[in-house]
C-alpha cells in the first residue's frame, strides 16, 4: 500500500513577538502570499488555504515572530 505523504507544517504568527512591520520581510518572501495582513499595526496571520508549508517565512522574520 503507499504511503501518503504527510500534510505540510503550517506556521503561525507569535502575535507576543510581531512587530507588525509595515514592510514584513516574511510576507515579501512568501510566494504564495499566505502572510495576510487585515490592519496596518496589526500582527498579520498565515492563511492555512494558501500556505503549503515550504517555511521560507520563519527564518525571513527577523524578530522571531513566526513558529512552527
Amino acid at each position: 500500500m503507499p504511503e501518503h505523504p504527510s500534510p505540510p507544517k503550517i506556521p503561525q504568527v507569535d502575535e507576543e513577538r510581531c512587530r507588525a512591520c509595515p514592510k514584513c520581510v516574511a510576507r515579501k518572501v512568501c510566494r504564495v502570499k499566505a502572510i495576510v495582513a487585515i490592519d496596518p499595526g496589526e500582527p498579520p496571520f498565515i492563511d492555512g488555504g494558501l500556505c503549503y508549508g515550504c517555511l521560507v517565512c520563519v527564518p525571513a522574520c527577523p524578530y522571531g515572530a513566526i513558529l512552527i
